[in-house]
């Protein structure tokens, strides 16, 4: 298979969102081309390079399948003229279902969806688009264990956005979290009732990601505090989310323990049990911090299976070998590969 992928355009330096996906989906496309022989690839670096080069790149390469990564800033018209070729083209987006009402608009033009959670699968098939999971995961040459300085060190950590239910139960917890060294990182912090209280551990800007691995690393446990599932009133059918974010594979493969919140799909890729602590809700929170702070072998010895786990089945290449086996099995692409390419 050949295969061309159109970068987010979000850019190659740090910002808040994602911010180093399209450089970790890159580098595992690259990995399988030296160890995969029939597999090739090629990419296009949106608003990193002059957009008249990506017609003549891709008639060059003559790709099977095309890929732009979260399609927001690649043009339907660019689209339009792509699908002219012949060329199966598909968006893979990575906030469903927070923003659904708004990727129903921009997945129209392509022949397909990749969608990071499984129940938006759904979503886009009853309105006749042709739809796959696949998870986020993580790249584990940037997330991973290492030793860091006591500044990075705490009890309890956080790093993320200050959404509604994360302020919520940040607030119900504050006297908990002011009893242990705590760090929370990230933007909109200020929006706390407790602010002033907490405001000594709290960080309230992003932080890059070579800068969250230390702080992954020097944590007791990382809390992994899942969004709500219409928090930006993007999603109206209030359809539930149901796969873990990257947050998940990024932890565990610092080989750090890690509270996450449950999601249907976390049994499938964790063994809750002996793999990944969860908790559903903020008493059984509040109870699970208060254990694990006080049990250190079972704590490290879950964030140790985790770890293992995320290096077998959870990182870029494995994931993107089980996308190029959806690509290649899929029966609707196969109907478009079928017919001649016009380069």
């Amino acid at each position: 298979m050949r295969l061309f992928y159109i970068s987010s355009g979000c850019g190659f330096s740090f910002q808040n969102h994602l911010s180093d996906e399209d450089q970790n989906i890159i580098q595992a496309f690259r990995q399988m081309e030296k160890s995969l022989p029939n597999f090739r690839f090629s990419s296009f670096l949106l608003r990193r390079e002059h957009p008249s080069l990506l017609f003549s790149r891709i008639r060059n390469f003559r790709p099977d399948v095309i890929l732009s990564f979260r399609g927001a800033n690649l043009p339907a018209s660019v689209v339009t003229r792509l699908r002219s070729y012949r060329i199966p083209i598909g968006v893979w987006v990575v906030d469903d279902p927070y923003r659904l009402k708004t990727h129903e608009q921009l997945v129209k033009p392509y022949h397909f969806v990749v969608t990071q959670d499984s129940n938006s699968v759904r979503f886009y098939r009853n309105r006749g688009k042709p739809a796959v999971h696949l998870p986020l995961a993580v790249n584990p040459d940037k997330y991973c264990p290492q030793e860091v300085p006591e500044k990075y060190r705490s009890d309890i950590c956080f790093v993320g956005s200050a959404f509604p239910v994360r302020i919520h139960f940040f607030d119900t917890l504050t006297p908990l979290l002011l009893r242990h060294k705590t760090v929370i990182i990230g933007q909109w912090w200020e929006k706390l009732k407790n602010y002033d209280k907490l405001k000594a551990c709290i960080h309230n800007r992003p932080i890059p990601p070579s800068e969250v691995v230390k702080y992954y690393n020097g944590a007791k446990i990382v809390l992994n505090i899942h969004r709500t599932s219409n928090d930006r009133q993007d999603n109206p059918l209030n359809i539930p989310a149901h796969t873990p974010n990257n947050r998940t594979f990024e932890i565990a493969a610092c080989r750090a323990f890690q509270l996450a919140t449950w999601r249907e799909d976390m049994q499938k890729l964790y063994d809750p049990q002996t793999e990944m602590a969860t908790f559903r809700g903020l008493n059984d929170l509040r109870k699970k911090i208060r254990y694990y702070l006080h049990h250190d072998e079972e704590r490290e010895e879950m964030a140790a299976n985790a770890y293992r786990r995320t290096l077998k089945d959870h990182t870029y290449v494995m994931r993107l070998k089980f996308l190029l086996h959806l690509l290649r099995n899929h029966p609707q692409l196969k109907g478009i590969r079928s017919k001649p390419a016009r380069l």
